[in-house]
């Protein structure tokens, strides 16, 4: 009575349908035969031809339910509610997250016949209003059909492009560009000579594709992230990389080698072109890559070779910014990590000529016997695959050099530059800061780093100030030099180990023969300070044996020569030589900062008559004020001696002290005095 009732309350399909829905619970094989009565019934009917389909989907029947939909797309192509189910199928296409039921829609979609995948997806993509939806849907199309691509690529990528236009992004890292750079146009120029695109477009392609990669490389990643599941990203040295683009899905925020995805483009838009540029030209070595370039640039000055200047300008760019970008991220790895590096920064400097009057430090042998104009780089062994960090700024520098080496290179290089609004990136100014110094430049790089520096903390300006007094130096301003290293060693945190033991190979480093040296270093206090010390000394050398040489010149000179001593043995007999032919000499701090044994032994020398009789006012007091106190008789010289002699023993003890402590006391309390007799 009550399934009567039920049945003259309801349309027959309906009624069917609610059998065939009762019976799913409990009886999978009758709801299928109702459903099989339904559907024989009323063919026509989408709820009854739907409703069997979520029936065979619900019991994970994945064939029979890839049939349904396949003829739910043939019999009712305007019904909202499939394309409904479409969307969510094709939404689980594109997470291919491999969990439960995204995983079986999958499924259903891969049993579907290849030729309606391929209407699906095109008809979903035109149904769609919103463009980002619309491209994801073309892209994996595309992706799944390759023979999509000559018809739907061209298309996709105008579509890309205008929705950027249209959206007024800031920033190239954006969703539309993501997928326009590292998904379509690799399909698209994987085709070749199949899609028909003009040089024009090539070349604006290729544009957005390094603005894109080299901001992506160069932003900071985000670290709020859910932790990698990828071992690569998990890798320290890893090549994938991922940062949040608004828009996008976690997953396609990852990248997977972004320098060679670019270098990838490159050789496909060069192979469009005709270019003579090997697929593998950025797996070689950096010399190879170089002459490669400068083969090129020197043939385009021959009449007829005028179509290597784009291979040439995209090229060398291309190779200066990866070169670049491997440079800065050695030598100041918190600039792309967010601080989260725990590298330490290096520092390239100004090495020192040696002192014509030390000691040679090589066999004869192997002297240079003539200067060379090319500025050599060496580094300390503090740093890592230094050889390769040293080969990246070169080659970023002939880079840069080359780009501006005509007219029409430099016209082109700069609108590239402004095009991507390349002044907004920070990390050049540290390239640019050491191709100065590279130059031998020193006033264009105190000017451009004064103006980089502002604002920098820490690490960095502890760079830059070692770099300014270095300028500073070179320019023979060792007033201001000093000033700056004195700076800098204070800011040195007093260690309670000492870098005495290496500081005289430290020293060392920072000297060479013949020639222009700059040095890589890394900015750590058994560094910075042998570097430092070295500076002063240099200074004070200059002041002490010129016309305007002062006692107190050679005095402070004197002091900074324990540190790395014997190393400076040679040049403090040079200053003994000068003393004593002067016959006088007055240093009141003397025995304040001086503890060495061999320059105590040949000051105590020096005043004895075989010695040259040097008459020495070294005492704390002066010997004169002494000489006041005293009785003046024929004794008063031997009361002075004695003072003298009492003082040279009790200092003589003094010889095990920390020079590195005694000399840090000096740089402090005796400031003032350095900075004024280098005036």
């Amino acid at each position: 009575m009550m399934a009567s009732v039920m049945k003259n309350d309801l349309p027959d399909e309906d009624w069917l349908v609610m059998r065939a829905r009762t019976c799913a619970k409990t009886d999978p094989y009758a709801a299928k035969a109702w459903m099989i009565t339904a559907r024989t019934l009323f063919p026509q009917n989408f709820s009854i031809q739907f409703e069997a389909y979520s029936l065979e989907k619900m019991a994970k029947n994945v064939k029979e339910a890839a049939k349904l939909l396949e003829s739910l797309y043939s019999s009712f192509p305007h019904e909202n509610k499939l394309w409904q189910e479409v969307r969510s199928i094709l939404e689980a296409l594109q997470t291919d997250s491999g969990e439960g039921k995204s995983q079986f829609l999958t499924e259903i979609f891969a049993a579907v016949p290849t030729h309606i995948q391929c209407q699906m997806l095109l008809s979903v993509a035109e149904k769609i209003s919103d463009k980002l939806e619309q491209c994801r849907l073309l892209l994996l199309a595309m992706r799944k059909f390759p023979n999509l691509i000559v018809e739907h690529g061209l298309k996709l990528i105008d579509t890309l492009v205008t929705a950027e236009t249209q959206a007024q992004y800031q920033s190239p890292v954006n969703c539309y560009r993501k997928l326009l750079v590292c998904d379509v146009l690799l399909l698209v120029l994987q085709r070749g000579k199949q899609v028909d695109i003009k040089s024009k477009k090539l070349f604006k392609w290729l544009q957005k594709a390094i603005e894109f990669y080299v901001s992506f490389i160069t932003h900071p990643p985000c670290h709020d992230l859910p932790a990698p599941h990828s071992p690569d990203l998990m890798s320290p040295t890893k090549k994938s990389r991922r940062i949040t683009i608004p828009g996008l899905h976690d997953k396609e925020c990852v990248i997977s080698d972004p320098w060679g995805n670019l270098f990838k483009i490159l050789a496909l838009i060069g192979q469009n072109l005709n270019w003579e540029l090997d697929s593998d030209f950025f797996t070689k070595s950096r010399e190879f890559q170089w002459q490669h370039i400068l083969s090129l640039y020197n043939r385009s000055n021959q009449p007829g070779s005028e179509s290597f200047g784009k291979q040439i300008l995209y090229t060398t760019t291309v190779l200066f910014l990866e070169c670049l970008y491997s440079y800065i991220s050695s030598v100041d790895p918190e600039v792309f990590h967010s601080g989260s590096s725990s590298s330490v920064p290096l520092v390239m400097i100004e090495a020192f000529k040696s002192e014509q009057t030390s000691p040679p430090t090589e066999p004869s042998a192997k002297k240079i016997k003539a200067e060379t104009p090319i500025t050599q780089i060496y580094a300390s062994k503090s740093v890592p695959n230094s050889p390769k960090i040293i080969q990246n700024f070169q080659t970023a520098f002939r880079c840069y050099e080359l780009l501006h080496s005509s007219q029409d290179l430099q016209r082109d290089f700069i609108s590239l530059c402004q095009n991507w609004r390349m002044e907004t990136w920070s990390w050049m100014g540290h390239f640019q800061t050491d191709m100065f110094l590279y130059q031998g430049s020193f006033q264009e790089a105190i000017r451009h780093l004064q103006n980089f520096s502002l604002g920098s903390k820490n690490k960095p300006q502890l760079r830059n100030s070692l770099q300014l007094a270095s300028f500073f130096y070179c320019m023979n301003n060792y007033s201001r030099a000093c000033e700056l290293t004195l700076d800098v060693i204070q800011s040195l945190p007093e260690t309670s180990h000492s870098v005495e033991a290496s500081n005289d190979a430290s020293s060392a480093m920072f000297v060479k023969t013949l020639g222009r040296h700059l040095v890589l270093i890394s900015c750590t206090e058994a560094e910075i300070l042998p570097f430092c010390i070295q500076l002063l000394l240099s200074c004070f050398k200059e002041k002490a044996f010129s016309l305007r040489s002062t006692d107190n010149a050679v005095g402070h000179m004197i002091v900074l020569m324990q540190y790395s001593w014997p190393r400076h043995e040679g040049l403090f007999m040079q200053a003994v030589k000068k003393i004593q032919k002067q016959g006088h000499f007055t240093y009141n701090s003397f025995f304040n900062y001086v503890i060495n044994i061999d320059i105590l032994e040949e000051f105590a020398f020096i005043q004895t008559p075989e010695g040259g009789k040097v008459n020495l006012d070294i005492l704390p007091v002066s010997a004169k004020a002494i000489a006041q106190q005293r009785t003046v008789t024929r004794g008063v010289n031997k009361g002075v001696k004695e003072d003298f002699r009492v003082t040279m023993e009790k200092q003589v003890r003094r010889s095990d002290e920390s020079v590195e402590k005694v000399i840090r006391l000096f740089l402090t309390e005796d400031r003032n005095s350095l900075l004024e007799h280098l005036m």
